[in-house]
């Protein structure tokens, strides 16, 4: 009796290490960033410097999707008139126009060019935990976070780091790309990032993926 007692312990045991085994393994992505931490410029760099390319978050992805989560950080604007990549999970701003000042402009009174005003989205860490409530996950949960350009990442990723998310990757070149330097094209974001690579992407916007499913 005393033998079949141990050897029902260790079957529990070695079935409980196994289940732990696969968990942890379930959130490990199993693509490698190519990107050199050292090469991303000092103001884009985060507290993970986890970078990766276009190509690199969509094969992340797709093949973890249900341990990976990919969410579109730029404004709903955004999305509605330049699109949406299709292995996006979820869009929550990180930032938007403030809501008592929609159109304060930004540029200075000798140039001809300028900006909408923009302010972080006090609701943005909490609809990203929202988010991983909804889908039975927790914050040792692998996030991939992109924008227009690469520019908003890094702001949003130390937001996160900051509320104890532990794996957040940045993708560099965002949904629309980086701009050309040179050439006929210059100033036009041609260069790299989602739809320059040809990754699936839509106009239309699903309802299940908008911000307003995650507001806290």
């Amino acid at each position: 009796m005393k033998k079949m007692l141990i050897s029902l312990i260790t079957l529990v045991g070695l079935v409980a290490a196994s289940s732990t085994s696969t968990l942890f393994a379930s959130v490990t992505p199993a693509v490698s960033p190519s990107i050199d931490p050292e090469s991303i410029p000092e103001k884009q760099r985060t507290p993970y410097a986890l970078y990766l390319t276009a190509q690199e978050a969509y094969d992340m992805k797709t093949q973890s999707p249900e341990t990976v989560l990919f969410i579109d950080i730029r404004t709903r604007a955004e999305l509605q008139y330049v699109g949406i990549a299709d292995t996006v999970d979820a869009n929550i701003p990180a930032y938007d126009f403030p809501e008592d000042d929609f159109y304060d402009w930004r540029g200075g009174e000798d140039s001809p060019n300028g900006r909408f005003r923009t302010v972080i989205n006090r609701f943005f860490v909490p609809s990203v935990e929202k988010l991983l409530q909804q889908r039975g996950l927790d914050k040792s949960t692998p996030i991939i976070l992109m924008c227009q350009s690469g520019g908003r990442v890094p702001i949003a990723a130390r937001e996160l780091h900051k509320a104890g998310f532990q794996t957040v990757y940045t993708q560099t070149e965002g949904f629309e790309g980086i701009k050309a330097k040179e050439g006929e094209q210059k100033g036009k974001r041609v260069v790299n990032g989602w739809k320059n690579a040809g990754l699936p992407w839509n106009y239309d916007l699903p309802r299940e993926k908008m911000y307003f499913n995650f507001l806290p």
